[in-house]
Order: C-alpha cells, then sequence, then structure tokens
C-alpha cells in the first residue's frame, strides 16, 4: 500500500516507523496517517464526527469489527472481482464517510492518493485516473463529463441525488446510510431509483413505512430509522424521503425532498423547499433560493407541492462535510423574515 499526497509519497512501512516527521503536513494528512497508524497498532474502537447533515455533529465511536464488515460489504458489491487498486480522499477523514475511504483502502490494499477535501476537484484531479472515490454530490456535480471518466468507480454519499443519465464509462452509485450503520447500508447506480443493500443487510419497514434494517452491522437487530421508503423486497427499496423534513400543508404530507428532486435540473442555484405557518394551511410550501430573483417552471409539480412563495438571496448553510444544512438554513430564513 502506497499513501499519496501534496506532501509526502509512503509506503506502508514507512508510515508505520516509530518517529515520521509530520511538521509541513496539513491537518487532513496528518489525520490520515494517524487513522492508519492506529490500525495497524490493533486499537479496537476509533472516534470520528458524524457529518451533521441531519442533526448535530457528534462524535461517534466505531468498533473494527463494524468497520470491517462494512468496507467488505461495500467492496463485494462494487468489486466483486477485486480489481480495484487505486482509491481517491477527496472528502474530511475525520468524518466517517472520509474515514472510510482510508479503512477500505487498509483492508483491500489499495494504494490511497489524498486531496484537500474541495468542492471543485478539477485541479487535484488533473490528468490523472482513480479506480474509485468518494464524493459528497456538490463535488460530482461540478465534475465534467470527461473528468467522470477519470475514474472507474464513484461513490456518491451525504445526501440523496436525483436520478440521472449520464453518458460515462464509470460505475456511479447513489449511496445510502446513516451514523448507526456506520456507512452505507445500500447502493443505486445514478440512473435507477432502486436502492439495493449491501452485504447480508435486510429490510423492511413499520406501519408508517418508515424503514427498519437488520444485519451483521446492527448485531443482527431491527434498527428503525426516520427515512420513508417504498419497500421493493427484503433487499431493494425506493427512497421517498425523511419523516422528520416533511411539511403537513392542509392535510396533505409534502416531502420537500422530492420536489427537490424533480425540480433540480431545472433550477441552476443551490435551493431548499421548506415551509411558513399558515393560517389556512397550518404550512405552507415555500422555495428558498441563493440566486436572484426570476421566474420558475413549477408545471411538473401539482398544487399541493407547488411552492406558495419564492425568497431569493437566501443564504443555504453547509455542514462541514459540505452537505446542505437543512435546519441551519430553516431557522436563518425565519429569523431574518
Amino acid at each position: 500500500m502506497i499513501i499519496k499526497s501534496k506532501n509526502f509519497d509512503l509506503k506502508l512501512e514507512e508510515i508505520l516507523k516509530d518517529e515520521l516527521p509530520t511538521e509541513r503536513y496539513n491537518e487532513h494528512e496528518k489525520f490520515v496517517l494517524e487513522i492508519i497508524r492506529k490500525w495497524h497498532s490493533n486499537m479496537q474502537f476509533f472516534t470520528h464526527q458524524s457529518s451533521g447533515s441531519t442533526g448535530r455533529p457528534k462524535k461517534i465511536n466505531i468498533s473494527r469489527e463494524k468497520i470491517e464488515i462494512s468496507a467488505r460489504a461495500t467492496m463485494d458489491f462494487i468489486d466483486p472481482k477485486k480489481r480495484i487498486k487505486t482509491s481517491l480522499l477527496c472528502l474530511n477523514p475525520n468524518h466517517i464517510g472520509g474515514a472510510m475511504v482510508v479503512y477500505r483502502s487498509m483492508v483491500f490494499d489499495h494504494d490511497l492518493t489524498v486531496v484537500e477535501p474541495a468542492s471543485d476537484l478539477s485541479r487535484a484531479i488533473e490528468n490523472k485516473s482513480y479506480d474509485l472515490a468518494s464524493m459528497v454530490p456538490m463535488q460530482f456535480e461540478k465534475l465534467t463529463a470527461s473528468q467522470i471518466d477519470q475514474f472507474g468507480t464513484i461513490l456518491i454519499g451525504g445526501a440523496p441525488v436525483g436520478v440521472k443519465n449520464i453518458m460515462s464509462k464509470a460505475q456511479i452509485y447513489s449511496t445510502f446510510g446513516m451514523t448507526e450503520t456506520v456507512s452505507h447500508i445500500a447502493l443505486r447506480k445514478i440512473d435507477d431509483e432502486v436502492y439495493t443493500t449491501t452485504g447480508d443487510t435486510q429490510i423492511a419497514t413499520t406501519d408508517g413505512n418508515l424503514l427498519k434494517i437488520r444485519g451483521a452491522i446492527t448485531n443482527h437487530k431491527w434498527l428503525t430509522t426516520n427515512d420513508i421508503i417504498e419497500f421493493i423486497s427484503p433487499n431493494k427499496f425506493k427512497w421517498i424521503g425523511r419523516e422528520d423534513f416533511i411539511i403537513n400543508s392542509g392535510g396533505i404530507k409534502v416531502n420537500p425532498e422530492e420536489i427537490e428532486n424533480l425540480l433540480h435540473e431545472r433550477i441552476a442555484d443551490e435551493f431548499i423547499i421548506s415551509s411558513l405557518p399558515d393560517s389556512q394551511l397550518g404550512r405552507k410550501v415555500v422555495l428558498l433560493s441563493s440566486g436572484n430573483e426570476r421566474s420558475f417552471d413549477f408545471s411538473e409539480l401539482d398544487k399541493y407541492h407547488t411552492p406558495k412563495e419564492i425568497y431569493f438571496n437566501q443564504k443555504i448553510f453547509k455542514t462541514e462535510s459540505g452537505k446542505i444544512d437543512r435546519r441551519k438554513t430553516q431557522s436563518n430564513f425565519e429569523q431574518n423574515l
């Protein structure tokens, strides 16, 4: 295993030496080297930070066993013939999504390249190719068609990605997971709506269509999530949205994430679907846009899902890992009304 970065090009045995000079390394590089050294010291628990995309960021302790279960489930799914040899880390390694890139590289002996977790990866990947990379949607959406072709497989996580028809030789997956499962437990091709579970994970639903999962990653106990799904089979489902984001407007349950997926290709600026109190409806659907005033085409939406008002020049907050912070954006919007 070889680990490369702007400031070093090291073999595994060099990283594991007692004295490793790190004065000229940046914080992300140091953290990657720390993960590798801890893993090879046979530590049994590792501390990382959750992304904060569905709640406040928090420190989580993860067992070595669960990290290995997650890593093997993913790689057996995307690379059953063991052809992947190189990985790119372009996420924050302090968060579990980025750390899993490092763990998968160690478990499967991939050479790993570490770059700054910037939103635009153009300079970092210039004239280079990689077998595997994990990204957040913002990073992926800024790649050109030719840049996408520099990768063999891309995993897009952290936030739902709408179904996209992309002509590329790369295998592109949208991932589904949560803090409690260490990493993703299901994947879907970017041009498909259906998620398929990884490893031995099985699914079911509550009476309210909330997703339940069970497998080695949950100690074979059922774990109920806040995700509303359409159940297809014990290992296939369509994701609808999160229960805690549902807007009750005049007795109609409106899923903001479903509307956002429909509008994604029509609105270039960052935006979210939100709501405000309304004397008749209880809550009315509104759209918050980061851009300047303009008209939008809502013809694909029925009357219950069509935003009643549009607010422009809104601050769309992000988490440290680059995902939209829905709660913070809504709170700031309401405070400035």
